[in-house]
């Protein structure tokens, strides 16, 4: 079988939860028999660039329906999967090769790897703020600003028709629109005024490494609560993170144990400055890294505080490194993943103090604590690359078939 993924961006496994599984797909795809492509608009400048059997640079041809066109017919692509993000992607490519698999018998399959809604969730003002004095795009800012202060009733009513234009994009342009649960189900049928139908489908994202903790690895766990995450503030709420920690540090309790902060972004220095002025004595910022595994493996904790998430890759690799993940409760899929007190925490939404007594609670509870860890491993073993990747592939034939 031949598949393209037609992606923003080209592939690095540095860059964000969609590229990473991009990547992740790819290479269990390939190791399963399959050729796999990629089509990206924006060139990528870290030093990791993943290698595809061709690769299409579409925002660098004269003419892209010439280009796909040729592209799909000349390398007898079997299946298209977008894994688009943007809306100003989806809007132009999304019905060109939605006509162009019609042409060519190909088949269509739309990928949403995010909460949906999540794009009339604002960002706080004094993050909106440090990113307009910082050179963000003023537009942004604001709006992000205007969405933050205005009922979320009013704002689906205000943008109901334009929402509804959005998810009925994906859907109409899709032989099967995957999203990450089957509790998004609803959530996507009500923004797009949609009947769930058969072109519906759920599949998690897929694990990106293939090491689980064992034993001897969990008993020998660092006092290490760990962080990985985008810099951005608007969906990881890295500021609810650093406000708990306070609570830890003046507890002054656990003063042997220590927080790790991996990513970069938008907010990076916004957070940096934020522990200072906290006096936040035991973080560390270490910026984006190459190599996650060292942090997984040492870290004995795992921090997650989004305003949302679609699926949350970390809290899956957490799990699988068994570094015991402590979740707000702030989106659905999360329930497929965490199963509170067994393999791991999940604290009501927005309750630091009830997170910070949790999070020390564990950090004291050492027996408990390394349960819970082995707990986690197991339940990581749901989305191994392989299990996961073969939901993809019975897809695949299933839509294929039905020519």
């Amino acid at each position: 079988m031949n598949i393209l993924f037609l992606t923003e961006n080209e592939i690095s496994p540095m860059m964000g939860g969609t590229e990473r599984i991009t990547l992740t797909l790819s290479e269990s795809f390939a190791a399963m028999g399959h050729r796999c492509f990629l089509a990206f608009g924006r060139r990528c400048k870290l030093p990791q660039v993943a290698e595809f059997s061709a690769v299409l640079p579409y925002d660098e041809v004269p003419s892209q329906e010439t280009a796909f066109s040729g592209f799909l017919a000349e390398n007898q692509i079997d299946i298209v999967v977008s894994n688009l993000v943007r809306i100003e992607y989806r809007r132009r490519l999304l019905p060109l090769l939605y006509r162009l698999t019609r042409r060519q018998g190909a088949r269509m399959v739309v990928c949403l790897h995010a909460m949906p809604g999540e794009e009339i969730l604002g960002n706080s003002l004094r993050s909106s703020l440090w990113r307009i004095f910082h050179g963000y795009p003023l537009a942004d800012a604001l709006k992000d600003m205007a969405l933050r202060v205005t009922p979320d009733c009013l704002i689906r009513t205000i943008f109901r028709r334009k929402l509804q234009n959005r998810y009925r994009l994906l859907h109409d342009h899709a032989d099967a629109l995957v999203l990450l649960s089957t509790t998004f189900f609803d959530a996507v049928s009500k923004l797009g005024g949609i009947p769930i139908d058969d072109k519906f489908k759920a599949i998690p994202n897929a694990l990106s490494y293939s090491h689980f903790a064992d034993e001897a690895e969990i008993l020998g766990k660092e006092k290490e609560v760990l962080i990985v995450a985008r810099m951005d503030e608007r969906a990881k709420r890295l500021s609810e993170a650093l406000k708990i920690w306070r609570r830890v540090e003046r507890s002054g309790q656990c003063p042997d144990w220590r927080l790790t902060v991996v990513g970069g972004g938008t907010d990076w220095e916004w957070y940096k400055r934020m522990a200072r002025r906290m006096h936040l004595k035991r973080v560390t910022f270490t910026g984006r890294q190459e190599d996650l595994t060292p942090y997984y493996r040492r870290a004995a904790v795992f921090m997650m505080t989004s305003a949302y998430e679609g699926w949350g890759i970390t809290l899956t690799e957490s799990q699988q490194f068994g570094a015991v993940p402590v979740v707000y409760n702030s989106y659905t899929s999360l329930s497929d993943v965490v199963t509170d007190g067994e393999s791991g925490l999940v604290i009501p939404d927005k309750n630091a103090s009830a997170y910070a007594a949790a999070l020390i609670g564990l950090m004291n509870g050492k027996q408990r604590r390394e349960r819970m860890a082995l707990s986690a491993v197991e339940a990581g073993r749901r989305y191994e690359s392989g299990k996961v990747s073969a939901r993809w592939i019975e897809l695949f034939e299933t839509l294929l078939k039905h020519e």
